[in-house]
């Protein structure tokens, strides 16, 4: 009867570490803006930094962008608007063949909004105090990471 019970228990033990060993990290990598403007890749990799006045600087602390008054987006070094971050935190960043896209931001949810691309794809996690900012800020540092030139109007 011990034996069974020994077998039984041991069956049950091994199914529960084979549904374990198959649990997903339900949390999928992506770039993030914590407390300080820190800005992240997915990697964790510190790749920029954006202030509270709206200031975009790479990871060598060089300005590449900023959000003028009417929220539109600066390139630092032509001057130019390569998009408009708005009041709710929806950022739409201009393509050079005319058509807009966008990203939008979600409510806070313990201090942290989630940037969506228009697929509802999380794209990028912003500390509310940079909500405004985070989706101006992750595209500038992204496109000047990949050196491609910024989409300008």
């Amino acid at each position: 009867m011990k034996t069974q019970q020994f077998i039984l228990f041991l069956a049950f033990l091994l199914f529960l570490a084979g549904n374990g060993s198959y649990a997903q990290n339900y949390k999928m990598p992506v770039p993030s803006i914590d407390a300080t403007g820190k800005i992240t890749d997915a990697k964790g990799k510190h790749i920029g930094w954006v202030t509270s006045d709206g200031i975009i600087k790479d990871a060598a602390g060089v300005k590449i962008a900023h959000i003028d008054d009417a929220g539109n987006a600066i390139d630092a070094i032509t001057g130019k608007t390569s998009g408009k971050a708005a009041k709710n935190g929806t950022y739409l960043y201009h393509v050079k063949s005319g058509a807009i896209d966008s990203l939008t931001v979600s409510i806070p949810m313990n201090g942290i909004c989630e940037v969506k691309d228009t697929s509802g794809k999380t794209v990028l996690l912003v500390h509310e105090n940079y909500k405004q900012y985070g989706a101006c800020a992750m595209h500038c540092l992204q496109m000047k990471s990949a050196h491609k030139d910024m989409k300008m109007k």
